[in-house]
């Protein structure tokens, strides 16, 4: 069977460019894909990543965790919950097997045991934190997995209509149409729970529809948070006295040794920005331009890309 054949037979996620055609996106034929990953694509194309240790935390069919092969990372480890047959089948076809490893049966809370204390430069985590019942960890596991310096950079709807610092349950009062939305944060509220588990915020990326968005942040020291005129007052207090929670304690990320990143930005960018995805120019490595022949079928049945197939 030849690989236009392979790629048709699965049902896809990602539009992933395999040359001569892409895989079926998320989206209807001729809409732009891979829309989500537009912020997070553009924040981590502003870091230089060569020779660094990588994580894409849901890859899904993979596009991100490939791209960043491209991008010189030297350690790219992709992992999800289960394990997806159309990510095996498109590190096959892009030659990266020996590139990429794939860490599949793997959550959040499953991080510290999976991986090694301070072992990443940079991790991904999109379209993950509003699927989880308990949203914090994907803050306080991360810190505990990125080098000091290093970056987290997270994506996900949150309600951009609103100024309060709350988490919406997505099940008694729908902000999304998607069954396994739990709660949507809103921004002051991502940026907090970023702030208090050790985060400094860098930039966001705001998507105009539907509403998303991706912050770049870096693993900092606590006491820079706590000098820092943008940490909100009360993370202030809650830093200077540590948490009361044995889950995270930063007298444990502090007696541990120092481990720098590397990794810093190679240019300059804006601190925040809105990107209209028809009209964004998109360059990422495996993004496939739209008139690239399509093989394959969408994973999902409604127009907005949300609504499983079940």
């Amino acid at each position: 069977m030849n690989a236009y054949d392979k790629v048709k037979d699965l049902k896809w996620f990602h539009a992933i460019d395999f040359g001569e055609f892409a895989s079926s996106g998320r989206f209807k034929p001729g809409n732009p894909q891979n829309i989500t990953l537009y912020g997070a694509f553009e924040l981590i194309d502003s870091i230089d990543i060569t020779g660094a240790s990588v994580l894409d935390i849901g890859t899904y069919d993979g596009i991100a965790a490939f791209g960043m092969t491209a991008l010189g990372a030297s350690k790219v480890v992709a992992c999800d919950t289960y394990s997806n047959s159309a990510f095996i089948l498109a590190r096959s076809l892009l030659g990266l097997e020996d590139k990429v490893k794939y860490v599949p049966e793997t959550q959040i809370r499953d991080l510290t045991t999976r991986f090694a204390a301070k072992e990443f430069d940079l991790v991904l985590c999109a379209g993950v934190i509003y699927h989880m019942l308990f949203p914090m960890q994907a803050f306080v596991r991360n810190r505990e997995i990125i080098k000091d310096n290093g970056y987290l950079v997270m994506e996900t709807p949150f309600a951009g209509d609103r100024d309060d610092s709350v988490l919406i349950f997505n099940g008694a009062d729908p902000v999304v149409n998607e069954p396994y939305t739990y709660f949507v944060p809103t921004l002051s509220a991502l940026v907090g729970m970023a702030q208090l588990s050790g985060f400094k915020l860098i930039a966001t990326r705001v998507l105009k529809a539907p509403k998303r968005v991706t912050l770049l942040l870096q693993a900092v020291d606590r006491q820079e948070l706590i000098d820092a005129e943008d940490t909100y007052p009360m993370i202030v207090q809650m830093l200077k006295r540590d948490t009361c929670d044995d889950e995270f304690r930063y007298k444990n990320l502090e007696a541990a040794p120092k481990v720098y990143s590397s990794t810093s930005l190679k240019k300059s960018i804006a601190p925040m920005r809105e990107i209209d995805m028809n009209s964004e120019v998109v360059s990422w490595p495996y993004h496939p331009p739209k008139e690239r022949p399509i093989a394959g079928q969408t994973r999902f049945e409604a127009e907005d890309g949300n609504t499983l197939k079940l």
